[in-house]
This record gives C-alpha cells, structure tokens and sequence, in this order.
C-alpha cells in the first residue's frame, strides 16, 4: 500500500496538471493560470514530500489526501472551464472581457500604501529589533507577524510591481533605474525581517506581474531567478539556526532545506491525521471561527498550527508552529468531506483565471492578479483566514490605486460564466 499510495500520489498530481490544461490554453494564461501555480506549489511542497513518507516510513495517508485534493481541484476546473465554455458559445463577443481605455494609476497612493506597510512594523520592530541583526533571529522573527505583516505582505510588492511594469512600458533608463532601486529596497527590507518566505513571495510576484503584462520571460531568466533565490532561501535558513549549522554548513543547510520544502508540509498533514479523529473528533470548521467553540460545546478551539507542533517536534523545548495549510485545515476541520473545499477552490481558480485574461490592460490589474495568484496558490501553506485576509486587502489596494472602470461588470461576467 506505501509503495502504491507513493505512486498514486504523483500520478494525481500529474492528471491534476492535465485537467487544468484547457483553461489554461483557454485564457492564454498558459503556465502562469492560477491553477498551473497551485497544481505546481502541491507538487512540490505535498506531492513529493508524501510519496516519500510513503515509500521510505510507509505513512501513507498524507499521500492519498493531498493526492485526491489535487485531483478534486483539476477536476472542479476541468468541470468549471467546460461550462464557461458552453456559456460563451451563446454570447457575442465571449470570452474578451470589456475594452474600455486604461485606467491611470495614482503613483503617490501606491507608494503611500507601501510606506503604510513598512510603518506598520515599526512598533514590533522597535520592541524587538530588526531580526536578522538580532542575537536570536528566529525569536525575533517570530514576533513579527499579524495584520501589520499582511499589510506589507501586499503593499510591498504591489508597489515593486508597479515599477517593474512601468520600466517594460516606458523602457527609460529613468524607469529601469527606478524598478532596480525598487526591488533592491524591497528584498532587502524583507531579508532583514529574516523572513524567507517574504522575499520569496515578492520575486514570484514580479514573475507573475510580468507575465500578466504580456511580456515573456527567456528561461535562463527564470533558472538565475530560481538559482538566486535558492541561495538566498538555504543562506537564511542557515543564519536563523547557525547556533546548530557551525561546522557543518553544509549538511545542515541541505537537510534543513530538504525538510523544509519537500518534508514539513506532509508531516504536518500526517500529525494532524494521526491524532484527529482518533485523540480528536473533527472540528467542524470552528478552526476558522475558534471564538465560537462555546455556542457549539468545544470551549477550546486550538490554533492548528501551535496545537500540532509538539507533535512534530516532541524534543523541542521552545514551542513553534507549523503550518497545516488548506489541506491540514480540510482535515482537520471535515476529514474525508474536506476535498468539498477543494472543488470551491478549483472554481475559484478557474472564474480567477479568466477575470485575468480579461483584465490585462491596467497596471493595478495585472498587480492585483499577480498577488492574487500568488496567493491563492500559497494555500500549501496558507490558511483560509490568512487567504481571506490577503483577498480583502488586495482588493482594497486595487480600489485605492486606480479607478474602478468597468471591473465591477467584468466581475460579474465572471461570476455568471460569462468569461
């Protein structure tokens, strides 16, 4: 069953990446569709990592349950994008979106905005210091985090997007020079906060920004991204533990990293099944709504992420979180009727999808998508409180920087498979 399970798992994954195909030739998005970004996040932070605890430590049950996540959500696309399609067959003009002029964008909101984000941090940055200049990093990375880091977590980026965007269109030394200083500063800022998923985030950004604006990006472009930021990932991951990584540099950041990326993930999956429902019944969505355990007789509805640490890490004194993500929450909340979620998702992704193709003219459009993708495929380890969070805030950023025009139509076209 282990070695099985292992192979299915991939296997899953793979048919997940062939159901999606259709919308993703459909709306031209091509490799960058929401769903191509989720189906790939999976694979690489659930996929491999299960069909190994499979096949070497025979713990299956991660493996089958993420596998059949992957395949719900092709399967919700494959099922969404079909019925667009028939929609469309009946309306004039489907599938083009709105053409109207675009929108300027106003430049002192969007750098207001990130100045907003950075502000924010300043009182847990002044209480805690800049952690990667501090004497115990991960401490001090720890208690940088809430609202104030989802702020920066969208303005930031956003904001380096735009210039990114406008040094393409322009293609002015002024503008070039504008975008590097941009993105210098970002990644910097981010570093210093000794986050690795933060900088991680905001270089998959840009990515995603660029490709929406329509230009393409020449592989060798994609492998420097990819070597420079792998770098900058072990390079990080070293520094927040060097107390454990002096004298073996090396082995540590490769077992660190491996863990991290491929490991981390399905373990927490298989703690989480491991104990719920056999130490614990299911929770019935209350994770998402812990202050209302009461009114249904569970007076303490533990945060996932701290509640499931002690079991991955028994001999760690100073406790951590781990993050469950989209997956670890379905199950932990519904078990088997969790994949429910999936299906949603994979909705959400596809109607996401053909609002981007849609919408490519405007600047703060294509930032909007480009976080929002980003995002959405982030749920290998994002929550979905966290991801509501983010959406809201998107929007927000999105209504704040340029006029709305006609984005409420397209929305609704969007809604009503009519894109």
């Amino acid at each position: 069953m282990s070695w099985l399970a292992a192979v299915l798992v991939l296997v899953a994954m793979i048919a997940g990446g062939v159901l999606v195909a259709p919308a993703a030739r459909r709306t031209g998005l091509g490799w960058w569709h929401p769903a191509i970004a989720w189906i790939a996040l999976e694979l690489v932070f659930f996929g491999v990592g299960s069909a190994i605890l499979a096949a070497v430590e025979g713990r299956w049950e991660a493996a089958i349950y993420s596998g059949a996540a992957v395949l719900t959500f092709g399967l919700s696309v494959a099922a969404s994008n079909r019925l667009a399609v028939r929609r469309a067959a009946g309306l004039p003009n489907s599938g083009e979106g709105t053409v109207e002029p675009p929108s300027a964008i106003r430049p002192a909101v969007v750098i207001a905005l990130a100045i907003v984000g950075v502000t924010a941090l300043l009182p847990t940055i002044a209480a805690v210091g800049i952690p990667f200049l501090a004497g115990d990093i991960t401490g001090a990375r720890s208690e940088v985090g809430g609202i104030q880091l989802q702020l920066l977590r969208v303005a930031l980026p956003a904001a380096v997007i735009v210039a990114v965007i406008r040094a393409i269109r322009s293609d002015t030394r002024r503008a070039r020079t504008i975008a590097l200083l941009a993105f210098g500063i970002a990644v910097g800022a981010e570093l210093a906060l000794a986050s690795r998923y933060l900088s991680a985030e905001l270089v998959a950004a840009v990515v995603l920004g660029v490709a929406f604006a329509g230009r393409s990006i020449p592989a060798r472009a994609l492998a420097a991204i990819g070597l420079v930021g792998a770098v900058l990932f072990v390079s990080v991951g070293i520094l927040r533990a060097y107390d454990q990584a002096a004298g073996r540099e090396l082995d540590f950041a490769v077992g660190r990293t491996v863990n991290r990326i491929l490991l981390i993930e399905p373990r927490t999956l298989d703690a989480l099944q491991a104990r719920i429902p056999a130490e614990e019944p299911f929770f019935g969505g209350l994770t998402w709504l812990r202050r209302l355990g009461p009114l249904f007789g569970r007076e303490d509805i533990p945060n996932l992420g701290y509640w499931i640490y002690p079991r991955l890490f028994p001999d760690q004194a100073t406790a951590g979180y781990a993050a469950p993500g989209l997956v670890g929450e379905a199950w932990a909340n519904f078990g088997w009727l969790g994949l429910a979620i999936f299906a949603a998702l994979g909705v959400l992704a596809e109607r996401l999808g053909a609002l981007i193709a849609a919408r490519r003219r405007d600047t703060a459009d294509i930032v909007a998508a480009a976080l929002a993708t980003l995002f959405l495929a982030r749920t290998h380890a994002l929550g979905l409180n966290g991801l509501l969070i983010l959406v809201v805030l998107v929007a927000a950023w999105r209504l704040l920087v340029a006029p709305i025009g006609n984005l409420a139509k397209d929305l609704r076209a969007a809604a009503g498979w009519r894109l």
